[in-house]
């Protein structure tokens, strides 16, 4: 975009004016602005997160099984796409300051978990999750990634962050679980996220398990979509910047060679998650190389063709008013409704690609007959 750190912390700080059209976007507080790094993607993309962490938070929680199932994979499965502590909510009213003592009113949408069978799960998806743990030491706190599986278009992982004496570097709540999800806080002294090793950076929602989590340990996890396809041969990595200081300074930072100095005193370590390769995905053809790419655990979905929609409308996530997926025994899934003010989705995302989502439960496409997108119905052949 061409825009200088400063300068981005600059627009950031300003007061928020809340138009008419705001006002309706706000009430989509389950989708997430657009955010597609450039340049230095992921120094800019890591410094932008920090800066607006307080006000779009990106992550999602996973839950833990209530009993032992055979395999390693049983706390993802359940965590990912099951209902044993994820609850069920109807809308929620809200009002929320506008950033100038003004309030509005905003709806956060349904939102449904349902069971699901890991037996099952493990045919579907099983041969694609992490198999082993991965555990780093993070100045006072040990994150461990348990499993992890990811798709062209997205990707689920499931962790802990722990820290003796309390977790000090990420914040998440009830609050957070039915808004924007945790993040890292002023505190900091590092930050992670996930990278292609095509150098696409993978934008977050993260949930915190209550039930589960204890003020010294966190079970979160991470529901995942990638702005740009990845290409076939792309591994995934977990990228960890460890700062020379709390993530406040940075933000207290006064010009930008303070910045830069900030920067190369930051050690940056890369860690190769999984050798398992994607989750294959299917396609819906559009014509003129538009698309419908779905798996079992996302979508992506090309809006520009066949809905009416400009290529900038189609990249916004504002102009998907009813998403779903109808199934050979005549059951469906929606995944989101505007005028019914339903998500069931883990997270979406409007890229130049078009509008994508991470499912908030398993889906079996070989059971398929139809993705309905807006009030037009894509058969599945």
């Amino acid at each position: 975009m061409g825009i200088s750190e400063k300068k981005m912390r600059e627009i950031l700080g300003r007061d928020i004016n809340v138009s008419e059209l705001t006002e309706r976007r706000l009430q989509d507080t389950y989708r997430m602005l657009k955010d597609k790094p450039s340049g230095d993607k992921r120094r800019n993309y890591y410094k932008k997160n920090l800066r607006i962490a307080a006000v779009v938070a990106a992550i999602i929680c996973f839950a833990i099984p209530g009993v032992v199932y055979a395999s390693v994979k049983s706390g993802f499965f359940e965590g990912m796409f099951g209902n044993k502590t994820k609850k069920s909510t109807e809308v929620i009213h809200r009002e929320i300051d506008d950033g100038k003592g003004n309030t509005v009113a905003v709806d956060i949408p349904s939102k449904e978990y349902v069971p699901v069978d890991e037996e099952k799960a493990e045919t579907i998806i099983g041969q694609w999750v992490m198999d082993e743990p991965i555990t780093r030491k993070i100045g006072e706190h040990t994150l461990t990634v348990n499993s992890f599986a990811y798709d062209k278009n997205g990707a689920l992982m499931y962790f802990t962050l722990e820290r003796e004496g309390g977790v000090t570097a990420l914040i998440g709540d009830m609050d957070t679980n039915l808004t924007k999800g945790a993040y890292f806080t002023e505190d900091a002294d590092f930050y992670f996220a996930v990278e292609s090793t095509s150098g696409v950076i993978g934008a977050e929602n993260t949930y915190i398990d209550i039930e589960k989590s204890t003020e010294e340990k966190l079970y979160c996890s991470s529901y995942i979509l990638w702005p740009e396809h990845l290409n076939d041969d792309d591994t995934i990595q977990l990228v960890i910047d460890k700062y020379p200081a709390p993530s406040r300074e940075l933000n207290e930072a006064a010009t930008e060679e303070d910045e830069r100095i900030w920067w190369e005193q930051t050690q940056t370590e890369r860690i190769t998650l999984t050798d398992k390769g994607q989750i294959p995905v299917q396609c819906i053809d559009l014509g003129a190389d538009g698309y419908i790419e779905y798996s079992p655990v996302s979508i992506s979905i090309d809006m520009s063709k066949g809905l009416g929609l400009s290529e900038e409308e189609a990249g916004d996530p504002y102009y998907m008013k009813h998403l779903e997926i109808r199934y050979k025994d005549g059951s469906s899934y929606v995944i989101s409704d505007d005028a019914e003010n339903i998500n069931n989705s883990g997270y979406v995302l409007g890229t130049d690609e078009g509008y994508k989502a991470a499912f908030n439960r398993l889906v079996e496409p070989e059971q398929i007959t139809e993705i309905i997108v807006n009030e037009v119905g894509f058969p599945v052949q």
